[in-house]
């Protein structure tokens, strides 16, 4: 897990809240959401004395959530349940909360809320988001917003490739990345591994951001600064300013692993621990990635050899399979448009087979319009899909998530 620096005032808040049911952090990809609340349960453990902690990732079923709290039964000891990266679906004309993608779990946790007990919630999620009954007004809330210049700091202490910077260049590299501990960490990696300069990666960034209308990329300092309504608007554009960064960064990345593959570099791997923060351990263990004689850059090209051979034999079948396991490649490494695309022609030829499969397909691209948001999920799918069939997928992937609620209920 990544360095722990600063967030003093943010700790202080959610200690304070220790009253409530529980308590949500909730902020983009990569703000450090998991890594507060790491810090966090000690304390809390502590507050509560022979108290247990149960860690559950947010997409867990309610079998498998039963199954991490043990017996069935009452609860009598202090339970502290932590439910990491909750899977939630922004929804408009919702006073800005999203919607949890899977209900049955989402009924459990709203009954764990409520009812009394020695028992305690702490989540994480990209998105505020309700339960039924307005049960999550019982939950404490903190947005998680970026890190401040001097924590900013305090982590570049640590990372090898910005710490040797100076002052003005690390101040800059804060701004650019929009405060974002991870983005700072890639920077600093491909410092270290991609033969790039700090100045060269720094004018390219500040040009894309200038293509996507952020000509200052340190204006949502200011607004920070201001409190109330700007300092709203102005974590928003550092959420905007980091996603534009962290694009060029992750793909910049995924080159430098593969050449460093391709020449037998001992960087490959250290960049893959990078790329592997982001999707944890369990997404690689389920391609079988953390085997020794396997990499990921091998298995990508093997999985796109053999679907280039299923497309001239026509064997459609096969490759639905193909397309789903790239699909799962590039969002475990940090290429979520690149994974929708693929899901997406993967879900077409599945229905066009009346393949069984279709299912699997909905609940990736169901995680992946959570991950990413409604709007740049559809400009993903409009690469390989006709407007008029945008409006179906997002019908279908509703439909999806209801059917897949009644079923737990």
């Amino acid at each position: 897990m990544g360095e722990f620096v600063g967030r003093h005032a943010e700790l202080r808040e959610l200690l304070g809240s220790a009253r409530l049911p529980g308590l949500v952090v909730h902020g983009m990809s990569g703000i450090g959401k998991s890594r507060l609340v790491a810090e966090l349960l000690p304390l809390l453990e502590r507050e509560r004395p022979g108290s247990r902690t149960v860690r559950v990732p947010g997409a867990a079923t309610v079998a498998e959530l039963v199954l991490a709290l043990g017996e069935a039964g009452p609860i009598t000891e202090p339970i502290i349940l932590v439910v990491d990266d909750f899977a939630v679906v922004p929804r408009p004309g919702r006073g800005g909360r999203a919607e949890p993608v899977d209900a049955g779990l989402t009924g459990f946790l709203t009954a764990w809320v409520r009812e009394a007990g020695p028992r305690r919630l702490v989540m994480t999620s990209r998105y505020p988001f309700a339960l039924p009954g307005d049960a999550h007004r019982r939950l404490a809330e903190l947005h998680l917003g970026p890190l401040t210049g001097s924590d900013a700091r305090l982590l570049m202490k640590s990372l090898p490739g910005l710490a040797d910077l100076e002052a003005g260049e690390q101040i800059r590299a804060w701004a650019f990345c929009g405060g974002n501990p991870r983005a700072l960490q890639y920077l600093d990696t491909l410092i270290g591994h991609g033969g790039t300069t700090f100045a060269g990666l720094a004018d390219r960034l500040e040009r894309v951001l200038a293509e996507n209308g952020v000509v200052d990329p340190a204006r949502w300092v200011s607004g920070l600064e201001a409190g109330g309504e700007e300092a709203a608007a102005g974590r928003a554009l550092a959420e905007a300013v980091a996603t534009i960064a962290d694009d060029v960064l992750v793909h910049d990345l995924l080159e430098v692993r593969q050449d460093a593959y391709r020449a037998g570099d001992p960087s490959g791997p250290a960049v893959d621990q990078r790329l592997g923060e982001r999707a944890g351990l369990a997404g690689w263990e389920r391609l079988g990635l953390l085997a020794g004689e396997d990499d990921p850059a091998a298995i990508e090209r093997h999985l796109r050899q053999a679907l280039a051979v299923d497309a001239e034999r026509g064997n459609r079948a096969a490759m639905a399979s193909g397309l789903h396991r790239l699909g799962l490649v590039c969002a475990l490494t940090g290429r979520l448009p690149a994974a929708v695309t693929l899901h997406c022609r993967a879900l077409a030829t599945e229905l066009a087979l009346s393949m069984p499969e279709a299912p699997l397909e909905l609940a990736d691209l169901s995680r992946l319009r959570a991950a990413l948001g409604e709007a740049a999920f559809r400009r993903a799918a409009a690469e390989v899909l006709p407007a008029e069939s945008l409006n179906g997928l997002a019908r279908m992937l509703d439909n999806f998530v209801t059917a897949t609620g009644s079923r737990l209920n």
